[in-house]
């Protein structure tokens, strides 16, 4: 026993203002974590930088060796080509296009590295630790500052022909609904994801149909987060509940289609919006959803909160780690 190799991995979550990274021994407990807050406006030297100072932290703090890590594994929102580790393009971390940001971490740290896209890799890990542990086919939505989502078939990730399979907030609602980031219009994102709910909120707030909200965030936009919205609600704005019901059946709908097309046995529904309103906004959205469905499909999925809330991409990313750099992987169970 004393000759066991001791065996960890790092999971790595990149987002447009902020790093979160935890090391994992080998039961994907969280031993260490931490958090940095990053400023893409400064350039990616000091960005990857950042990288690399959250990676010798867990190190220190633990006092493990870099010897003593199976491997790195990193989510990142954006397009993401897994197979070369490489950034093909990231809309909130515009100067990591085509970086390949995997061969440069592994060059450095001298640990193995793979990179996934950030809902995907999120999904998994709520397929192997989280609320679609067990289940074979899933879909994940997640509601945060947009819409991403991901998919699990048949028991294991599927990222389709270019990586980017899963992107339900790029569905299209109606054709002459409101422009999204992506170039188009009237997509699920551009009518449910959060940036588009706090601007209509921010409206009701203006016209004193919101005054709760308007008390605690007033119109900005960049102040109407999830969490104000939430507690709007609780103090009696009933505007706010209506436009969040709304939204909620936009994404019910989205759940019928995708039912009928790939008869799931579970959606997950995460993201900052529904973890700070997850009763409204799955209640609502599952009842849409079953009143939509085809009967034979509906009657068989399962609506479920993702479980692991903030630590949901790190572990799915140092599970992926493991799949894919552990001397003990099994065949057949590599992610992707």
């Amino acid at each position: 026993m004393g000759n066991q190799k001791k065996r960890y991995t790092i999971g790595i979550d990149i987002g447009g203002t902020k790093i979160l990274a935890c090391l994992l021994n080998k039961d994907f407990e969280i031993l260490s974590e931490i958090k940095l807050k990053t400023k893409p406006n400064k350039g990616e030297r000091l960005f990857i930088k950042s990288i690399f100072d959250a990676i010798s932290f867990l190190l220190r703090d633990t006092k493990t060796n870099a010897q003593e890590v199976t491997g790195i594994g990193i989510g990142c929102p954006g397009f993401i080509d897994s197979d070369k580790g490489m950034i093909e393009a990231s809309p909130n971390i515009p100067f990591l296009k085509n970086c390949p940001l995997a061969k440069r971490i592994s060059k450095r740290m001298r640990i193995p590295v793979t990179l996934g896209n950030d809902v995907q890799t999120g999904l998994y890990g709520e397929h192997q630790f989280g609320a679609a542990k067990g289940y074979d086919n899933v879909i994940g939505s997640f509601m945060g500052t947009g819409i991403g989502g991901a998919l699990i078939l048949n028991g294991r990730p599927y990222r389709g022909t270019s990586g980017s399979a899963g992107e339900v907030g790029h569905v299209k609602m109606d054709l002459s609904g409101p422009a999204c980031g992506c170039g188009h219009h009237g997509c699920l994102e551009a009518f449910a994801g959060r940036l588009a709910i706090s601007s209509e909120a921010a409206v009701l707030a203006a016209r004193q149909m919101a005054p709760h909200l308007d008390q605690m965030a007033g119109t900005d936009i960049r102040q109407i987060k999830s969490g104000a919205l939430a507690k709007a609600i609780r103090a009696g704005d009933q505007a706010i509940e209506d436009l969040i019901r709304g939204k909620a059946k936009r994404v019910g709908l989205l759940m019928a289609n995708l039912v009928n097309v790939l008869n799931p046995d579970l959606i997950v529904l995460g993201g900052g919006v529904v973890e700070a309103m997850p009763s409204l906004i799955c209640r609502q959205a599952e009842k849409t959803m079953r009143r939509y469905a085809l009967p034979t499909s509906a009657k068989h999925v399962r609506v479920a909160v993702a479980k692991l809330g903030d630590h949901s991409i790190v572990m799915g990313a140092a599970k992926r780690a493991d799949d894919l750099f552990s001397e003990k992987r099994h065949k057949g169970r590599r992610y992707g």
